[in-house]
């Protein structure tokens, strides 16, 4: 078995070059397109109470598809600030606000989860996506996301859960094995998500709450499908399944979607809540 996020493709993205940075972007930019994942992220930026003229961080913001998002709810006199180890992927980022119209209120900084390049409270509220259950000691993080809030300022995390990871397929025994082995090998841990309300306490954030969201993609050509090949190419790697079972897998998955909708997805959950005034 791999070490945990050993063949996670979000690995190293401190030192991408433009074009590994390009394909990152195109990845992430599908994924945000997807129906459920823009009802998801409706949701949980909702849930935030994001507003007028506030100043939000997104902490890990790839090629930056929630920080254009948050910038369009503070608006002209508010700033939405993305942040991220690499720099080949702000440049895309800084590209793609200006082509949304939002990059008059939005600012790109590179930097790391574990040490914010920001001044104690420094935001109304920070928002942190799909980030740090790939992060090395991502969890300790959570307190450095809590020091640059603002009092009574609000903080969201919202990050996958990778054992909780669906494929519709007609052999339940080997796809189980091949998610487990995903589930350890793509991500540093693939259970952060479960831990954040317990993290979120000990930061000393209150109000604490938790929701669950599940999004769905029905099609060959989504983001979630597409993970099918990854799964088991990983699950091959490491021992888990042979690569005839690799092959019949894949091919049992692509016979099952000729014949209609698919259903491929993976729980995320989004822990958010309050710093105390």
């Amino acid at each position: 078995m791999s070490e945990y996020g050993q063949e996670s493709i979000w690995r190293d993205t401190a030192t991408a070059d433009a074009e590994r940075a390009r394909d990152l972007a195109t990845r992430l930019e599908r994924r945000a397109k997807a129906e459920d994942e823009v009802a998801a992220r409706d949701a949980y930026l909702g849930l935030l109470d994001i507003a007028a003229g506030e100043r939000v961080l997104d902490v890990g913001c790839g090629s930056g598809a929630v920080t254009r998002e948050i910038a369009r709810r503070v608006g002209s006199r508010g700033l939405a600030v993305g942040l991220d180890p690499s720099p080949a992927l702000l440049a895309v980022a800084r590209e793609l606000a200006h082509e949304a119209g939002v990059g008059d209120r939005v600012e790109f900084r590179e930097g790391n989860a574990l040490r914010l390049p920001f001044p104690d409270r420094s935001f109304d509220a920070v928002v942190c996506v799909t980030v740090l259950s790939h992060v090395p000691r991502g969890e300790a993080a959570i307190p450095e996301l809590v020091r640059v809030l603002r009092s009574g300022g609000r903080l969201g995390v919202f990050d996958l859960d990778t054992d909780m990871t669906t494929f519709t397929h007609p052999d339940r025994t080997l796809t189980r094995r091949i998610v487990a082995a995903a589930s350890d090998a793509t991500a540093v841990n693939g259970w952060l998500a479960r831990q954040l309300p317990l993290l979120f306490q000990r930061a000393g954030i209150v109000d604490v709450r938790a929701r669950g969201f599940f999004p769905l993609e029905t099609n060959l050509q989504s983001f979630y499908a597409g993970m099918a090949d990854r799964c088991a190419e990983v699950a091959a790697k490491a021992g888990v399944i042979t690569e005839f079972e690799r092959r019949a897998w894949l091919d049992a998955f692509h016979e099952q979607a000729a014949q209609g909708p698919i259903v491929a997805g993976r729980l995320h959950i989004f822990v958010w809540g309050r710093k105390p005034e």
